[in-house]
């Protein structure tokens, strides 16, 4: 098998988010929910959107290996419900509070040349859903549980990479936790644990499906009636379920502290640091390990263009305009070596007007730095590659339940090659699209 398999298995999922789609609306309520329809106790949001863009390389291919445009057809039915809010219930507070969530989008390929007439056959359907329950969420004692799943559709790479389903894979978790409030909310602590169950399609893939289970503990203490300290552990396991896999086995452990606080009423500054190390094993026919054990950081500073009254008005970021400038860095389990570091910084801008007009703007640069891989047959070197990354989504809703839309993507990576094969590419992709939802 070529070098370059299990490195695209890699970035495809490093660098795809969980809710794989162009659509904002699938992530972030601001964009997908009007008003709903009542149905006893809950409220229902259904929504369809189709879209029609163009994609300029298809194949993440790079410029030497000849790149290929397709054009997109997309349809994505998708249906939440959740109890009453607080605006049904004239602001009252409940001791019980659910949400759920579902979407199946379609996706059709139209390539741009005829001589690249297979990429069509790769048309699939991606899939998700998700819910979570909070039991009295507002007391001093509550509780919670979450479920989720979500089909990925990703078909995009050179054919020779590609064997049966791709890189498609299914992803389900399921997960609780424990919560506890006394002093009236100024200090909070939630422990939790959260199992996650990786499958890949393809047999070809297979030696990469894992389980991976996590327990963490996470705290907020408010000294001011503005700021918070936080603090957050974390511990996880990762274990590959064949036994014929090159990957390693391992545990990680993460500890962060940090700041939160509106420094005035437009300003509000968010820092965490802390220190991660992860412990993985060998097996008879994996890689040598190589282990993380550095810094973990995230910081943020957002500017509200209208200004907010306290501090959980501004962790609960609804329907205001913003702009934020950030900072992370992290360390995940890798399908290349044992892991990678990723350090992004990020500019974004959400827009809100008069109810009509509701946009976002998100732009990163990323240094994802993979450690050297040790096998029998050899070593191959340490990888460093720059990402840049943008995404532009702009909405105008012509009545409450009706909208039409622009989605606007970049990915550039510069990468060293792997065994002669050429990881670097450029790519962008446009999307028009309308909306009916309630």
């Amino acid at each position: 098998m070529k070098a370059r398999l299990p490195l695209i298995a890699a970035l495809a999922v490093a660098l795809v988010p969980l809710k794989a789609s162009a659509q904002e609306w699938l992530s972030n309520p601001d964009f997908s929910e009007g008003i709903g329809i009542r149905v006893g106790n809950l409220e229902l949001h259904p929504s369809f959107g189709a879209e029609a863009g163009y994609d300029s390389n298809f194949l993440r291919a790079s410029a030497d290996e000849g790149v290929v445009g397709a054009y997109k057809l997309r349809a994505t039915p998708a249906l939440s419900l959740s109890t009453l809010g607080a605006r049904r219930r004239d602001g009252a507070q409940g001791d019980f509070a659910a949400t759920a969530s579902a979407h199946a989008s379609y996706f059709r390929l139209i390539p741009t040349d005829s001589a690249n007439s297979d990429i069509a056959q790769r048309s699939n359907v991606a899939i998700g859903a998700d819910a979570k329950v909070d039991v009295f969420p507002h007391r001093k004692v509550g509780f919670d549980l979450l479920a989720g799943y979500v089909r990925v559709i990703d078909a995009e790479g050179n054919s020779d990479d590609l064997a049966g389903e791709g890189f498609n894979r299914d992803t389900l978790r399921g997960g609780a936790g424990i919560a506890w409030r006394p002093g009236g909310g100024l200090f909070s602590m939630r422990a939790g644990y959260l199992a996650t169950y990786h499958l890949f399609e393809s047999d070809t893939y297979a030696s990469l499906e894992n389980l991976q289970h996590e327990v963490s503990v996470r705290g907020r203490w408010r000294f001011l009636p503005r700021s918070a300290v936080l603090w957050e552990s974390k511990y996880k396991l990762v274990r590959y379920t064949h036994d014929n896999t090159k990957q390693t086995d391992g545990d990680s452990v993460q500890a962060k502290l940090g700041f939160h606080g509106l420094v005035t009423y437009h300003l509000a500054l968010m820092g965490m640091l802390g220190w991660a190390a992860s412990f993985y094993e060998p097996r008879a026919t994996s890689i040598a390990p190589r282990q993380f054990d550095s810094l973990v950081a995230n910081a943020e500073a957002r500017w509200f263009i209208q200004k907010r009254p306290n501090l959980d008005e501004a962790n609960a970021v609804t329907g205001i305009s913003s702009i934020a400038l950030g900072y992370t860095r992290t360390f995940s389990n890798s399908y290349y070596g044992s892991f990678y570091q990723r350090d992004r910084g990020y500019l974004e801008f959400s827009m809100f007007i008069l109810g009509a007009v509701v946009g976002g703007v998100d732009f990163g640069v990323s240094r994802i730095a993979f450690p050297e891989v040790v096998t029998a047959a050899g070593t191959q070197d340490s990888i460093t590659q720059l990402r840049i990354d943008g995404r532009a989504f702009g909405e105008y809703r012509f009545t409450d339940t009706l909208a039409t839309n622009l989605t606007f993507m970049f990915d550039q990576t510069n990468s060293p090659a792997v065994a002669d094969d050429e990881l670097s590419f450029t790519r962008w992709q446009a999307y028009l699209g309308v909306r009916w939802f309630m």
